[in-house]
């Protein structure tokens, strides 16, 4: 069947030339209607999820906990020992790996009342060489237990793996995709995490002379805990609807 052939079947009829002309016109003014709605929307609002919009948007996020572990050793005073975590999931957006580490207290409270609690000490480093990459400036690679006269049950350190990223909703203004790359891993996170602990055990006994054991609680060691949270986010930005006072 040639071209003219099948012009003279389609518009054959006075209704096929209608519709055919109705269809050539939607698909004309389809681009300019979806160009220009948004100017009849409150201010900062559009219903176009197109990357490249303009507008003022929310910007929200909504933290899920993609992979979590804990592991626990006991060791002894002036022993190192390195907790490792492996990490290697695609297809998840990350925002942080949190680190959290604990022990008991076995023995903290010596005989001697002018030198009590003298709590013991996990000083933990995050060795992340064999991590893909993470935000330096903003992350948590060391830390301890703190005062030995004020015994904390455990402390937290964290890797970062979004700048700046608080999770704290907020507004700006700009185009929708821009705002959406702002808040993705770039596949940060992917690796064997690795925190060293390095046990200080410390005794509650008189400094200087002293009859010796009888006011000695420098036990051998600790039960040592630590626990691992990895975090994914789901960013949302949505368009900012004026309301009218």
């Amino acid at each position: 069947m040639d071209m003219d052939t099948i012009i003279t079947k389609w518009f054959s009829t006075r209704e096929q030339k209608i519709t055919w002309s109705i269809s050539v016109a939607f698909f004309l003014m389809f681009p300019i209607y979806f160009a220009n709605f948004a100017a009849f929307l409150p201010d900062g609002a559009s219903v176009i999820a197109g990357s490249s919009v303009s507008g003022e948007w929310e910007v929200s996020f909504e933290e899920t906990d993609v992979a979590t572990s804990e592991a626990t050793e006991f060791l002894m005073d002036g022993e190192e020992y390195i907790f490792d975590f492996m990490f290697e999931e695609q297809g998840v957006n990350l925002g942080y790996v949190e680190i959290t580490v604990s022990h008991g207290e076995t023995d903290e409270s010596g005989a001697n009342p002018l030198a009590q609690n003298q709590c013991d000490n996990a000083v933990g480093q995050m060795r992340m060489g064999q991590v893909n990459d993470f935000v330096r400036s903003d992350s948590t690679m060391e830390g301890d237990s703190g005062s030995p006269n004020n015994c904390p049950t455990s402390y937290t350190m964290i890797i970062m793996l979004m700048e700046n990223y608080t999770g704290q909703t907020y507004q700006e203004s700009g185009q929708k995709g821009e705002l959406e790359g702002l808040w993705v891993d770039n596949g940060f996170g992917r690796g064997e995490y690795r925190c060293q602990i390095t046990l200080e055990t410390r005794t509650g006994s008189a400094p200087g002379p002293g009859p010796g054991p009888a006011l000695n609680n420098n036990e051998d060691g600790e039960e040592i805990t630590v626990s691992w949270r990895v975090v994914g986010v789901d960013v949302t930005v949505a368009p900012v609807v004026a309301i009218d006072a």
